[in-house]
């Protein structure tokens, strides 16, 4: 493989340009900023003499302005709050008894969430999370408000949404949007109101308030494409919307793919493929609606000519000094790892399967690879999971200084080694045996789980008759690539529909359905500890995401016996 590296003197002035110019601007789709910066993005890559163009597309977002929390019986108690994007609209507020949820973040069964929704009816719940499936569940047993205290200990308070749907609703989603308001507080200000609580005979009465503009807003888009000798490319994307001035998320990942551009570009007469790069809108306050838009209107090309998608987010943070790689599977590890150990030294800390976020909106569209680095700091003193773990996350405190020059150079480094090899290389690095043998796996972990009347055997033996037709079609497709591959990458990409989508191709999982296979996930439960009303639901999303497996691997199948 021809690489030329990437040069420090010519890229980096380039990125912490953007970074500077960024880091003035609250960047939330659909205000001024925003647009402003997609506006000036697209400008410096013309600049460069790249063709970059701006898309335009509508989407729903969810601005929280203010959230507070005030005790009836206490008028001098204080603490600050924000509300959550997708939250309920309250100006008004509501008002109800607080009731701890102590057990928030264990699991339960159907029983046993049967007599919580009793306990929390027409009560503000205070708990230790505050993701989106605990606050359907609080909606539907019809609880007043959520409180949510932040675990660790950082005063700051983070931005988040409880928003479930993934990208712009559909008319039957809508009904899915929380009806109660959402705030969260520090954990600081958590623990003396749950002291507050303990040393108070009568319950204590609460107060929430929050605030929400909730609109449509046609955003801006923009996309550059390198051409390559054939029409298939490679889908390089990062968001650049953010909370407030979100330099580290993610200003820097922005930056980061306007390297990729402009290095990319003066080689693009030695590229195979071509290389496209998007950044994203409404990541934030949409719920990834920009790459889901994006899925939307390019599905047949993303299908037929897109052999991979790497996500960037939050490269290049302070302290974040260890590399880790999130990745479908279906990538080689050597792949992933080399370009690691060329720039590091060292593979990376561990390669992970990816989780529901990062804008893989893509699972239903026919790419075989996707993949994202990621980094940590040596110890991890916050539970924030972005900005390569520092507290500051999504607040106001993610500014210029948060910014780590020499690790963002690390990150770009790693990134043009990955796609050097992808736009280059005839042979993708697939290694769809492994992939299989992962998804064995992984499915037998998840028969573990199940009551034992939800059996995975015809999908574990499915699953075991494609070994060998699939270790034949990886070596014709690496010995062969320009007849074989193409085939290959139809097969990893009907394994991907069925270990992270429960859904068809054109409608998306729910935020929080995570983890391999989601649609058997919610039957991870003892049938004896739940309701006949429950049992038979389950009942009946097992037979049907059974026969979806099915008929996925029958196709897999078919197309190799052919």
């Amino acid at each position: 493989m021809a690489f030329f590296a990437p040069v420090y003197e010519q890229l980096m002035p380039v990125m912490n340009e953007l970074l500077l110019a960024y880091s003035s601007l609250h960047r939330l789709s659909g205000s001024e900023d925003a647009e402003h910066a997609a506006s000036l993005l697209v400008n410096l890559l013309r600049s460069h003499g790249l063709e970059a163009r701006l898309e335009k597309c509508p989407l729903l977002l969810s601005d929280p302005i203010t959230g507070s929390l005030t005790l009836t019986d206490f008028p001098d108690w204080q603490c600050q709050a924000k509300t959550r994007s997708f939250s309920a609209h309250c100006p008004q507020g509501v008002g109800a008894a607080l009731y701890y949820d102590a057990q928030s973040t264990l699991a339960r069964t159907d029983l046993e969430w049967q007599a919580w929704a009793q306990q929390v009816e027409g009560k503000i719940v205070v708990a230790d999370q505050g993701f989106e499936d605990y606050v359907q569940r609080l909606d539907a047993a019809r609880a007043v408000g959520l409180v949510h205290i932040w675990t660790s200990a950082e005063t700051a308070l983070h931005e988040e949404t409880v928003g479930p749907i993934w990208g712009t609703p559909t008319l039957e989603d809508a009904q899915r949007y929380p009806r109660l308001p959402v705030i969260s507080i520090n954990q600081r200000d958590g623990q003396r109101l749950l002291n507050t609580m303990t040393h108070t005979r009568l319950p204590v009465r609460a107060e929430l308030r929050t605030e929400l503009a909730r609109h449509v807003r046609t955003c801006s888009l923009p996309v550059v494409e390198i051409a390559g000798q054939s029409d298939e490319f490679v889908l390089l994307s990062s968001h650049y919307d953010s909370w407030h001035e979100g330099v580290t998320d993610n200003a820097t990942g922005n930056a980061l793919c306007v390297a990729m551009a402009i290095h990319f570009q003066q080689q693009s007469a030695m590229l195979r493929r071509g290389l496209r790069i998007a950044w994203w809108p409404g990541h934030s306050n949409a719920r990834y609606g920009g790459s889901t838009w994006y899925a939307d209107n390019y599905r047949q090309q993303l299908g037929e000519r897109c052999v991979a998608h790497i996500n960037v987010d939050s490269p290049g943070c302070l302290n974040a000094v260890q590399v880790v790689i999130n990745a479908s599977g279906a990538e080689s590890n050597s792949f992933l790892n080399q370009a690691v150990e060329v720039i590091t030294g060292k593979p990376a800390l561990r390669i992970t399967p990816l989780g529901k976020g990062g804008d893989q909106s893509f699972w239903g569209s026919g790419v075989p690879l996707h993949f994202a680095l990621r980094e940590v700091p040596i110890e991890k003193t916050s539970d924030s999971p972005g900005s390569g773990g520092g507290w500051w996350w999504h607040t106001e405190e993610d500014t210029y200084d948060k910014v780590d020059l020499n690790i963002l150079w690390r990150d770009c480094q790693i990134h043009a080694h990955w796609l050097s090899a992808l736009l280059i290389e005839p042979s993708l690095p697939i290694d769809a045996v492994d992939y299989l043998e992962n998804n064995r796996q992984a499915l037998r972990q998840l028969q573990q789980r199940l009551d034992p009347e939800f059996s995975l055997e015809q999908i574990a033996q499915k699953l075991r008759d494609l070994q060998d037709p699939i270790a034949h079609l990886q070596h014709l497709s690496h010995s062969h690539p320009d007849r074989w591959q193409s085939i290959l990458v139809r097969t990893v990409a009907d394994l991907h529909r069925l270990r992270y989508s429960a859904t068809d191709d054109f409608h998306y999982d729910l935020s929080y359905r995570g983890g391999a296979f989601p649609g058997f996930q919610p039957l991870a439960a003892d049938l004896g500890q739940t309701t006949p009303e429950t049992a038979l639901m389950m009942q009946t999303q097992y037979r049907r995401q059974c026969d979806r497996a099915l008929a996925l691997l029958q196709k897999i199948s078919d197309r190799l016996q052919k």
